[in-house]
């Protein structure tokens, strides 16, 4: 982390001494890169000054996922059903092998946790653990997209000040202040654009994800407790889809009727909307 603080301040320092003596008369392809590099290259190195590269690339990760949301919950839904119906048929090893199977996360933990048989409730709290970690580098993404939102106006403001001091330094009549004035507000104008059309729409798409990865990791909990406790697949699907507010994939095999037994008579339900008998 030191050796990337250090080379980072390195890269700062070696953006704002190429911006001063790179020679910029007028409009154009130059001006452009010149201001580009100020905002793009200042609030990246910036940001490398105060977060770790892994956390980048993880809110990175963490943006890709936000656009598949909908997928996500439809997939939780799917596997952890298609789960419990594995540990009715074939028991704990055929609960093993399909948990070889999933990629790292939640499921995977919950699953290895009832394969190696922990008692419910150290399942209960390990699952809480996990996802409260996981929630915390949410919020670790969540606060890099805010400062790079902060720093990218910044650093505009600070591409227009270098401009401004090479433009009285160089200025030669009064009728070539309004040429050198506008090269030295496009970096202002990239640093303001790139922080409300880029950062700040996407903290807050990220937002909403956390919100709803947050509902996804209570569906997990809840499904994974299920199969501890030998629950029956349909009545796990029902209540997952239930929890989960979105409308079942009509495509899957069990997006059909589902009739769960009640004390007053049977919820008959296609889908999410229910009649009770």
């Amino acid at each position: 982390m030191i050796i990337q603080a250090v080379c980072s301040f390195i890269m700062l320092v070696g953006i704002f001494v190429l911006s001063f003596h790179l020679e910029v008369k007028e409009l154009g392809l130059v001006s452009n890169l010149n201001a580009m590099m100020i905002v793009f290259g200042g609030t990246f190195f910036a940001t490398l000054l105060a977060y770790p590269a892994q956390k980048l690339w993880m809110t990175a990760q963490l943006l890709k996922q936000s656009f598949e949301g909908d997928r996500q919950i439809r997939w939780t839904i799917s596997t952890l059903v298609r789960l419990s119906r594995a540990y009715k048929k074939g028991g704990i090893l055929a609960l093993e092998k399909e948990g070889e199977k999933l990629p790292s996360g939640l499921v995977s933990t919950g699953i290895g946790l009832i394969v190696y048989n922990f008692s419910r409730e150290n399942v209960e709290q390990i699952l809480h653990k996990e996802a409260l970690f996981t929630c915390g580098q949410h919020e670790t993404a969540y606060k890099i997209l805010c400062s790079m939102a902060k720093l990218a106006p910044a650093m505009g403001l600070a591409g227009t000040v270098v401009n401004l001091i090479r433009t009285f330094g160089h200025i030669s009549t009064p009728q070539n202040l309004i040429g050198y004035m506008a090269i030295a507000l496009l970096s202002t104008f990239y640093g303001v654009v790139l922080a409300n059309i880029c950062f700040v729409p996407l903290s807050n798409k990220l937002r909403e994800f956390m919100d709803q990865d947050l509902l996804r990791m209570d569906m997990i909990q809840e499904g994974i407790l299920d199969i501890y406790d030998e629950e029956a697949p349909r009545a796990i699907q029902y209540k997952l889809e239930t929890l989960s507010g979105i409308q079942p994939d009509p495509s899957a095999p069990d997006a059909g009727i589902l009739k769960v037994p009640l004390n007053k008579g049977v919820i008959e339900t296609e889908g999410l909307h229910a009649k009770t008998a």
